[in-house]
């Protein structure tokens, strides 16, 4: 019984949820951002996570062979860049 109990606490606490978006239910400054700094870049991927109540956007844009995964907090301000390959912003989505 414990055991049962400690797994399920886990997964309460390590709970994530991530849903896939569209462009337009992007946040103005976040569009602004992308087209300011990441000119050409076409958006591939944009997924809004909910972790633990701490909201954040994940946004796969991309240039020729050039991705990158754009991280912004829930009020549309940069956070940080990751460069990766085609296939990062793949995986199971929730909505």
């Amino acid at each position: 019984m414990l055991i049962i109990l400690l797994g399920l606490f886990s997964t309460i606490i390590f709970a994530q949820t991530k849903t896939e978006l569209q462009a337009v239910e992007l946040q103005k400054p976040i569009l602004e951002y992308i087209s300011k700094n990441f000119h050409g870049y076409s958006i591939d991927k944009i997924f809004k996570v909910d972790a633990k109540g701490v909201i954040t956007y994940d946004i796969c844009v991309n240039k020729d062979k050039t991705h990158e995964k754009l991280f912004f907090d829930k009020d549309g301000k940069f956070l940080r860049k990751e460069s990766c390959s085609q296939e990062c912003c793949q995986g199971p989505v929730k909505k």
